[in-house]
């Protein structure tokens, strides 16, 4: 039987007959796929789950890959995903496009539809998603053989670009992670979210030592094999970062949201900050976060996407991601130029203002806010300096730049 969770066999199949043979129902009623992979944390048996009512419940989100004849557009996976979630009784929606929503585990617990087409499968980027699938996936309907169609990956071969791609999507979720006030459920996905921030951590080092794996296990045992070695710098200010890994790996494997979400929160904070900007340093060699993004990242960070979704690494490639953004915004009643007044892609460079943000809320040092004020002029009105303000307008154009789905 395959494993989906890092429990028993019991629950394993609570988890495949009351979850993901539904989903698997709606998928081939939607689009009789070729393949359905299930991909993260369950795709790993290491999906998260809680007890709820005395039985087993998926926490957070499962994601798939479809393998199918012709490419699926955007717009229908959204439906796809939308059905397989309400076939299972959740509502399907991604906290990412809701920031100013109060968290919901049911509500925001979403079914993550990807689409691969077959003829494509041989041709993937070797980043650390494609990694994943063909190392720490399982196919869960039809062709059984179709992971070997994904050539072969070496750890070494994951841009280093892919591990800062990581600290970016953590440093938005600590950022997504802070209230003004918190029930129950919010203070979880809090919790939730601050021990998957030390993952990602691991996750991007290891990109950097070019010794990734594909579970969150080995990952955690290798990180703390050669976190002394290999990052002596890094091992001075954070010295017991790989044990905070493994306690992070652990709850990930075996919920348990008994402990203080603000402490836990802050701690990260300062962890994860300290990790992006050694990130950022060691592979611009620049010292300085703003000019690293704004001025050294623009010209080697997207290479390996650019060069492969669009066919070429020039900079007018960057000009039409912001394009896609400006049009999202448009469509959103949000139309503003300035995203249109430059080459360097909006994406990169609008994690400095959730940079400045996180440092204002771990030092109260009001500089911050006048950075991020104008970090996030560049490519979303806003109207004053108030922390709550420039944090609802940071996560909205975060939200939406990424319903571009580049990857």
């Amino acid at each position: 039987m395959q494993k989906y969770t890092d429990y028993n066999e019991k629950i394993d199949d609570y988890i495949k007959k009351n979850y993901l043979d539904k989903i698997i129902t709606s998928f081939v009623r939607d689009c009789n796929p070729i393949a359905i992979i299930l991909f993260g944390g369950f795709g790993r048996g290491e999906g998260s789950i809680r007890a709820i009512d005395g039985k087993p419940v998926p926490f957070n989100d499962f994601d798939f890959y479809i393998v199918t004849k012709k490419k699926l557009s955007d717009e229908e996976l959204d439906i796809i995903s939308k059905n397989a979630s309400a076939e299972i009784g959740m509502g399907g929606l991604e906290i990412a496009y809701f920031p100013e929503q109060g968290y919901d585990s049911k509500k925001f617990f979403h079914v993550d539809a990807r689409c691969i087409p077959y003829s494509e499968l041989g041709n993937l980027m070797k980043i650390q998603r494609y990694y994943e699938l063909k190392y720490g996936s399982q196919v869960i309907y039809g062709d059984e053989t179709i992971l070997d169609r994904i050539k072969e990956i070496k750890p070494g071969e994951i841009p280093v670009s892919e591990g800062l791609r990581n600290l970016f999507n953590k440093l938005h979720t600590m950022l997504l992670g802070l209230r003004q006030e918190y029930n129950e459920e919010q203070k979880k996905i809090r919790v939730f979210w601050s021990y998957k921030s030390y993952m990602s951590i691991c996750e991007a080092l290891l990109i950097l030592d070019r010794k990734f794996a594909p579970t969150s296990k080995e990952r955690a045992r290798i990180f703390s094999e050669i976190y002394e070695k290999d990052f002596p710098d890094l091992h001075k200010k954070i010295p017991n970062l790989a044990k905070k890994v493994g306690k992070a790996t652990k709850f990930k494997l075996k919920l348990d949201f008994n402990v203080n979400h603000e402490w836990l929160w802050n701690e990260t904070l300062k962890d994860i900050l300290i990790v992006f900007e050694y990130y950022i340093k060691k592979i611009t060699k620049v010292e300085n976060v703003a000019i690293a993004i704004n001025n050294v990242l623009p010209y080697n960070y997207f290479k390996p996407y650019l060069k492969h979704k669009i066919g070429f690494n020039f900079f007018p490639a960057q000009y039409r991601l912001n394009i896609g953004y400006f049009n999202i915004l448009k469509k959103q009643d949000e139309t503003y130029f300035s995203p249109l007044l430059t080459w360097k892609d909006v994406g990169l460079r609008m994690i400095l203002p959730i940079y400045f943000l996180l440092k204002y809320k771990q030092s109260n040092n009001e500089s911050y806010l006048e950075l991020a004020y104008w970090e996030l002029k560049k490519f979303i009105k806003v109207e004053n300096r108030d922390f709550w303000h420039l944090k609802e307008r940071a996560l909205k154009a975060y939200g939406l730049y990424y319903e571009q789905r580049l990857l």
